[in-house]
């Protein structure tokens, strides 16, 4: 049988589950993770680096995931009657697939001979998903679920994200299997797989945090003696930390008259017809964070004509 269910697969972040292709590290293989870089992923599968210690805070939204993954469940058995839902999670492998591999599902949904994915998200709101408005599923999480029904083989059905909001109602998205688009993903992770056991040639690096954090965590001492940069490199850097530090004074500057002009408003909006701009939420300890509204495009925002006088 291509397709088998693990009864004890082993637990996120173990050497073990470390070795294995799991549809959560797809995207970050595939360079499209919002949350991991490739160059990241790449050296924490081939043991190269430790993965990040779980902190509390962490740990706290894990809990509050399984938590809302009882909730997601039933909320998913009302939206589709006639369909049961697994209890928990489930795991599967495909030794068809050219790379050790298992996916773990949230939850299955059964409906006869007929199976499906079923996942449980959640976020702040819709923004912090990646929903700008299309109703589209974010690109990491849609080659998540993707990689999952690939490995399944359960692509008869689409398979559904159940998103939790804290601010909302859930919303069940929709994604539709693509067979040329898995074909792509598993290609590209087939070819990246030999490098990956001989731990060498690593990804390019790239501007992300966490490629930033993870060469910093390969070299963890300092040993005294002196390295020469490349020239451009060097003024690259100097130029690059000098334009910053006058940007961030420029940057707080606006967000403390954008925060003075909203009072206590949650939205602001700008222009004709209105955009959104940046709207304020809360923080840590009480307090209030203010969040730009990145997809809006500042050449969009138009003034109102005034005819004269």
């Amino acid at each position: 049988m291509t397709v088998t269910q693990i009864a004890k697969p082993p637990a996120p972040g173990t050497p073990e589950w470390l070795r294995q292709v799991s549809p959560s590290k797809i995207p970050a293989l595939l360079g499209v993770s919002r949350f991991k870089s490739q160059y990241t992923v790449w050296h924490e599968m081939a043991g190269l680096v430790e993965p990040a210690p779980i902190n509390e805070v962490r740990q706290d939204d894990f809990d509050y995931g399984h938590a809302a993954e009882l909730a997601a469940r039933e909320y998913w058995l009302y939206k589709n009657p006639g369909w049961r839902l697994s209890r928990g999670e489930v795991a599967y492998s495909n030794d068809a697939v050219p790379f050790p591999n298992l996916a773990t599902l949230d939850l299955r949904a059964s409906r006869g001979s007929l199976r499906k994915v079923v996942e449980v998200k959640t976020a702040r709101d819709k923004e912090e998903w990646g929903d700008d408005g299309s109703g589209d599923v974010p690109n990491d999480y849609a080659a998540q679920v993707i990689a999952q029904q690939h490995i399944t083989e359960w692509t008869d059905e689409p398979a559904d994200i159940v998103v939790w909001f804290q601010y909302g109602k859930p919303k069940i998205y929709h994604v539709e299997y693509s067979a040329q688009l898995a074909r792509a993903m598993f290609d590209r992770v087939a070819d990246m797989w030999p490098t990956i056991v001989a731990r060498t040639p690593p990804p390019a690096l790239d501007d992300t945090v966490s490629t930033y954090e993870t060469v910093r965590a390969q070299h963890p001492d300092i040993d005294g003696t002196t390295a020469v940069l490349d020239p451009i490199l060097a003024r690259d850097f100097l130029t690059a930390d000098a334009d910053l530090k006058d940007l961030t004074k420029q940057h707080r500057g606006l967000k403390t008259r954008v925060l003075n002009s909203m009072g206590n408003a949650q939205h602001a909006v700008a222009g004709t017809p209105e955009l959104p701009i940046a709207r304020r939420q809360p923080g840590a300890r009480g307090a209030v964070s203010l969040f730009s509204i990145t997809k809006t495009d500042p050449d969009a925002i138009t003034m109102k004509e005034t005819s004269a006088a």
